[in-house]
């Protein structure tokens, strides 16, 4: 049985990882950000016939994450995470900051209090929810990508730094996953795009790709089952892209010419 901290659990990926882990006889200390979530993710917990610990924690808080008791903690998945879409050349700073600090600077914050107390005994496991957006760019999904970019430098270098030491690191990269967080990031963009933007030729378009999202999403089965794997394996892997049709297609991406790759990515998301 492992001791394991799961941000950002009160729906979705989260959710459904911290279930699988309890009914596999882990302990599980399932955080969310409001205390309202608190009762709603314990009643989900009743409802699933098993026992979770659930905690508040707000990752963007020194002080919070700091009050965490990292010393009994054997494996943290760090999967809280905000979104945001539109267009690069317009987006506004404000949102790409609020998104940053949870996304990169909250999980870093909570991967480095956790390696700390890892390092001091010389084990631990530590786990990143990054995306198939953290591999491969789509037109208007820009600000959500270059976080999980960054995630997924993070994870590769604290893998090489942390290997030495009894620390393994894994990522796992989802791509569209039925949670309802990348609908609701689909949306985000129209809450500040106007119809005098630069792009706004592109909006029935960006609203046609989002509307095939549902459509083309996958259940979080192979998401969890990669969590699994990366929390009991012995030989834990460095990266879990799922479910793996995505892992193919970011093995063709790599080996396409830029030009070829953008034409696709923008016929994928229905512009010209």
């Amino acid at each position: 049985m492992k001791t394991i901290l799961i941000t950002g659990a009160v729906r979705g990926i989260g959710r459904d990882t911290a279930f699988a882990l309890a009914k596999r006889g882990h302990r599980v200390i399932a955080t969310v950000h409001r205390a309202p979530q608190v009762a709603d993710l314990e009643a989900s917990a009743v409802r699933e016939n098993c026992t979770i610990d659930v905690r508040t924690l707000d990752i963007t808080s020194d002080a919070d994450v700091a009050s965490v008791d990292w010393n009994a903690i054997d494996v943290v998945i760090n999967n809280a995470a905000m979104n945001e879409s539109g267009p690069m050349a317009e987006v506004p700073i404000d949102r790409v900051e609020k998104m940053m600090q949870t996304n990169i600077l909250g999980t870093l914050r909570v991967t480095q209090h956790a390696a700390a107390a890892m390092l001091r005994r010389k084990s631990g496991r530590i786990i990143l929810v990054t995306s198939v957006a953290g591999r491969i760019i789509l037109p208007y999904l820009g600000p959500y990508s270059m976080t999980k970019f960054a995630l997924e430098g993070i994870g590769d270098a604290l893998r090489m730094e942390l290997s030495s030491h009894g620390i393994s690191v894994s990522m796992i990269e989802p791509g569209l996953i039925a949670t309802g967080f990348n609908e609701q990031m689909a949306a985000q963009k129209y809450e500040w795009i106007s119809p005098s933007s630069a792009f706004a030729n592109d909006i029935p378009a960006m609203k046609k790709h989002d509307e095939g999202i549902t459509k083309s999403s996958y259940d979080s089965s192979s998401v969890v089952e990669a969590m699994i794997h990366a929390v009991e394996s012995t030989t834990p892997k460095a990266r879990y892209t799922r479910p793996k049709i995505y892992g193919l297609m970011l093995i063709v991406a790599k080996f396409m010419p830029t030009t070829i790759l953008d034409r696709v990515m923008r016929k994928f998301a229905g512009l010209k």
